[in-house]
């Protein structure tokens, strides 16, 4: 059977009719069973065949069950993200001329699609799906669950959590990654619903705990730390213990990504409590583990300077200067968060106007056709204080009247 769709694969890729193919040798009727893997046919037959299409029957299918063993692979590195090992497996699947077969397509295109997203190639992911969605192949039950995985994984990384949310929602019992709960869980924590974000981190670290997958084990505690903070501030001595635990867990597994996102989480929740030495002391620590080429380092120093600028910790001109260089190398990544240093840029120079003129211009359109709701209510709300304050009624009633026709009444009925 194997043969058969090999057989296929390179005629079809030679762009022989099983007419051309099959002169002289077989039937055409024989060639389409033997393709379809309904027939018995003999090693001559196949080996005449291969001949004629220049390949070596043998070799390919050892290609093709090398492919599907590295597959498998790279899904478990994936899951593990491990990103050395991702490179690899993909370098070796890259390097196969069987990664087209019909067999393949689909979970490859997928896998490579979620391998885009771990490296925050989400524009490289997203035309990858739109082609998957265009295939006219039906799905199996498994890829289709895959599918709705990889589709709410991108859902979530471009802030659109409730879709994230809904699609993931779709996933059934045929899907054997059980993974899937950890991105439950942090599309609803993104949402502020912390009771299912719970729930699902529970399955999400039983899972990985089954599976002994320590480095995703690390990931699930660090965000029911998270949760536990979002609630309600858990104690300051209780928070730092288990962030130590945590730090200490990510230098005995060597994940310096893993470290780098503990050290910001920290100095986040240090700064919500005001503690803004200590704050930037767990930021300085994350930068002295990056490159400025890394896809966190501009959300280092977004908060480093949000940190640096309320604590009265550098000067504005100090800060400035990093504002500028933010802007820079996210302007050079053609990356979104060059608003943010923008805002800085306008706030640090005490450009009030020009603040909230780029928030109703430029932030906020942008982040509403990306779906973003949180970061859409924070600068709405922003923008409704401003507006009140500057007398500008009309303006501030539009969003209020915005907000109150998306609420539901209690006492609606119908």
């Amino acid at each position: 059977m194997v043969k058969g769709k090999i057989l296929k694969y390179y005629r079809e890729q030679k762009g022989y009719t099983q007419e051309q193919l099959s002169k002289g040798i077989c039937s055409v009727s024989h060639l389409s069973k033997i393709e379809r893997g309904i027939t018995e046919y003999s090693e001559e037959i196949t080996a005449i065949l291969s001949k004629q299409l220049n390949i070596n029957i043998q070799d390919e299918v050892r290609k093709f069950k090398n492919f599907e063993v590295t597959l498998q692979e790279w899904q478990n590195a994936i899951v593990m993200l491990d990103t050395d090992e991702m490179q690899v497996k993909k370098a070796a699947l890259d390097a196969n001329p069987l990664k087209n077969i019909p067999d393949f397509q689909v979970r490859y295109s997928l896998l490579l699609a979620r391998h885009y997203l771990v490296f925050y190639e989400i524009e490289k992911c997203h035309k990858l799906m739109e082609n998957v969605k265009k295939l006219d192949i039906n799905l199996s039950p498994y890829e289709s669950n895959l599918y709705n995985h990889v589709q709410g994984i991108y859902y979530f990384s471009i802030g659109s959590y409730k879709k994230s949310i809904e699609i993931l929602k779709k996933i059934d019992s045929n899907y054997s990654s059980q993974e899937y709960y950890y991105h439950l869980a942090i599309s609803y924590h993104a949402v502020h619903n912390n009771t299912l974000a719970q729930y699902y981190a529970q399955k999400a670290l039983h899972y990985f705990q089954e599976t002994l997958n320590f480095t995703r084990i690390l990931d699930t505690e660090t965000l029911i730390i998270l949760l536990i903070n979002a609630k309600s501030q858990f104690s300051l001595k209780e928070t730092r213990q288990f962030y130590y635990k945590l730090i200490q867990s990510a230098k005995k597994i060597q994940s310096v990504n893993r470290l780098m996102k503990l050290y910001y989480n920290f100095g986040q929740e240090l700064f919500r409590r005001k503690r803004f030495e200590e704050a930037k002391e767990y930021i300085d620590k994350g930068f002295s583990l990056i490159k400025e080429d890394d896809f966190y380092y501009l959300t280092m120093l977004d908060l480093y300077i949000d940190i640096c600028y309320k604590g009265n910790l550098k000067s504005k001109e100090s800060l400035l200067t990093d504002a500028k260089k933010g802007l820079h190398h996210a302007i050079q990544r053609k990356d979104h968060r060059y608003l943010y240093f923008n805002l800085h840029i306008f706030s640090l120079k005490g450009m009030e106007d020009s603040y909230y003129k780029y928030v109703e211009d430029e932030v906020l359109p942008y982040f509403i056709q990306s779906g973003n709701e949180d970061i859409i209510q924070h600068f709405e709300v922003r923008l409704f204080r401003y507006y009140i304050k500057t007398g500008q009624n009309e303006k501030a009633w539009a969003i209020a009247k915005k907000k109150m026709l998306v609420e539901n009444s209690l006492y609606e009925l119908d």
